[in-house]
């Protein structure tokens, strides 16, 4: 395990631990494992980032006019210079005249610590990924298949600090959320109140402004709350199907060669980066 991000990490105001420390665990990775340092990739929690949906009625002539656009709109959402921050974009496919994006924007400050950590570790840090994109990546297959007659499919998210939400119709995100847990709300208990009052908010904004017509089945990658009792919950919420990501499954190992479920929990967000790599 890698030192933990500050409690309460927010896009605006996350902490990443000491450098030093990050990069002494990886180097003890490194060397337990015989794996010599080269490029890697860096997943790091959601909440350290500001994740949009943004769609625009008009295609830009150009991508600087689209960046352009991206943070005048950004400029009135964050509580933070843009110029401190890192960002990020994605153009979703579609049709006609309008374009739809997935964008990311992470402070400098936030960012900046890890790849040092792993610089300081002899590794060189190329691709930065955000968990919950990682794990949708990684199973976007198997939530293609889950759209039982085209209706909308879910991915929770559930991890240290943090758990986020996304609602997929077709091959696109519809809908994204992240929310961080307080101190207060980490305790078992509380943090499944927490839980269950943003997938009510979150299944009303779908169903009222997306004119949402039902979730037919949700997948779930979680390192914190027992399956068992996330699986209750969404069913009794109206999620439709439920199940885990199944790693194994998503990465088409062989027999024999699984991955146990529990460890594929833990590693799924590392395996969709790992996975998107190799494409």
């Amino acid at each position: 395990r890698l030192p933990a991000p500050a409690e309460n990490g927010s896009a605006a105001a996350g902490r990443p631990p000491p450098p030093e420390e990050t990069a002494r665990a990886l180097r003890d990775l490194l060397e337990a494992t015989g794996t010599r340092p080269g490029r890697i990739s860096l997943v790091l929690p959601d909440n350290l980032a500001r994740v949009s949906l943004m769609s625009f009625p008009e295609r830009p002539p150009n991508r600087k006019h689209l960046e352009e656009m991206i943070r005048f709109k950004l400029r009135r959402a964050v509580p933070f210079r843009l110029e401190e921050a890192a960002l990020s974009y994605q153009v979703l496919p579609g049709e006609g005249r309008g374009v739809d994006l997935v964008v990311a924007l992470m402070l400098r400050s936030v960012v900046e610590p890890y790849e040092r950590a792993a610089e300081a570790a002899g590794a060189r840090p190329g691709l930065v990924d955000l968990s919950t994109l990682a794990v949708y990546n990684l199973c976007r297959a198997e939530l293609a298949r889950a759209q039982a007659g085209g209706r909308d499919v879910a991915l929770l998210n559930c991890a240290a600090g943090y758990f986020a939400l996304m609602v997929v119709r077709g091959s696109r995100p519809l809908f994204y959320r992240c929310k961080s847990l307080g101190s207060g709300e980490s305790e078992p208990g509380v943090a499944d109140d927490a839980l269950s009052r943003e997938l009510m908010t979150s299944l009303s904004y779908y169903q009222e402004k997306l004119a949402g017509d039902g979730i037919s089945a949700t997948l779930v990658r979680t390192a914190t709350v027992p399956f068992p009792a996330l699986e209750d919950l969404l069913v009794r919420l109206g999620f439709g199907a439920v199940s885990p990501v199944d790693v194994s499954r998503c990465l088409g190992a062989g027999p024999g060669a699984g991955i146990d479920p529990e460890v594929g929990q833990r590693i799924a967000p590392a395996a969709g980066a790992a996975a998107g790599r190799a494409r």
